[in-house]
């Protein structure tokens, strides 16, 4: 009889990835929101800002008895919540999962961020006011305060860190467009002849494919007793792009697809003001708000590496992460966006 593993987040990007995973090792049984799975799996709503999820007591202690390992997926996003949303679902989400875990007895896998411990940037981002809600570093800590819950569970615990993802390692498919995709768009449309971002900045991405592998086998290392990592770093670490090499592959692959553009103007965002992006005062309100969400989002890259996980794990199938590689990767997933993208008419303002 197959593990028990109950499992939030499968509608996501990462979640959605590693689904086919899970149930082909697992009894999973998917805790679900506001989106139900289209999926054979057993699902259960839950509300991660409830106490017991909002399971009555007894369902709550129920659902406990059946658990094997729990992995946990879920959590709010949104750039533009308020931070009392954010911490609602993120560390509050994350307190009711712990629970659940040392109700079960069973391993608990986190699905944090690389970026949890990036939001000094706060005061940079509030100088953008009005021109978007968009916050970065809410979010962010909001996810520090889900890991020092996990942190404090009493059971075997691990924090998965995934870096910026992006579509799967073998031909780029992704589900969801990310903020990262509508900039690629926009560059191969003409619409962004600059960007915000410091040429020596590392622009950390990692294919959804491989954070949903190192899911499977930790969750597999749990329920066969395996010791855990405190934290299993998802990311391109030393290897990652910076912004120079990450617009030098962009237009190496535009143009290979007879679609070339001139080197983006790069805009260090700590040295300017998200006003001083070329032609400002000419921009749509639209332009305005898109290009201060994407100030506010280049905030919270850097030029220091974080660390990486792969390759010193039993992942034999994902190679180590280099330069080369993080190069190729980023090509892949260019082209199957041009692949499904109408080219973008010329930016008018």
């Amino acid at each position: 009889m197959s593990a028990v593993a109950l499992v939030t987040g499968l509608s996501g990007v990462v979640g959605s990835g590693a689904l086919p995973l899970l149930t082909g090792s697992f009894e999973v049984v998917a805790l679900t929101g506001r989106r139900p799975l289209v999926s054979g799996c057993e699902q259960v709503a839950v509300d991660l800002r409830a106490p017991r999820l909002g399971l009555d007591a007894s369902s709550f202690a129920l659902l406990a008895k059946r658990a094997d390992v729990i992995v946990h997926m879920a959590g709010n996003v949104d750039y533009s919540a308020s931070p009392q949303d954010l911490h609602a679902v993120n560390e509050g989400g994350a307190a009711e999962m712990t629970a659940l875990a040392e109700a079960a007895g069973c391993p608990l896998l986190y699905v944090s961020t690389a970026f949890a411990g990036r939001h000094t940037q706060a005061a940079r981002e509030a100088e953008v006011g009005a021109l978007t809600p968009a916050r970065p570093s809410a979010y962010h800590r909001s996810k520090a305060a889900a890991d020092e819950r996990v942190r404090q569970c009493a059971q075997p615990w691990s924090i998965i860190r995934p870096s910026i993802v992006m579509g799967d390692s073998r031909d780029g498919t992704m589900p969801q467009r990310q903020t990262m995709h509508q900039v690629l768009s926009m560059m191969a449309g003409g619409l962004l002849p600059a960007m915000f971002g410091h040429p020596g900045q590392l622009v950390d991405m990692v294919p959804r494919d491989y954070v949903a592998q190192a899911i499977h086998q930790l969750a597999l290392d749990a329920v066969e007793g395996r010791p855990l990592p405190r934290e299993f770093w998802a990311t391109a670490g030393p290897a990652a792009l910076t912004w120079a090499q990450w617009s030098q592959v962009l237009q190496r692959t535009l143009a290979d697809a007879g679609r070339p553009i001139p080197a983006p103007l790069q805009l260090d965002p700590f040295s300017v003001e998200v006003t001083d992006y070329p032609g400002w005062k000419d921009l749509s309100r639209a332009h305005r708000r898109g290009m201060a969400n994407l100030y506010v989002a280049s905030l919270a890259l850097a030029p220091e590496p974080f660390p990486s996980s792969f390759g010193n794990t039993r992942l034999p199938e994902l190679p180590a992460f280099d330069n080369a590689l993080a190069h190729s990767l980023l090509a892949r997933d260019i082209t199957w966006l041009l692949q499904r993208s109408r080219p973008h008419p010329q930016a008018g303002r």
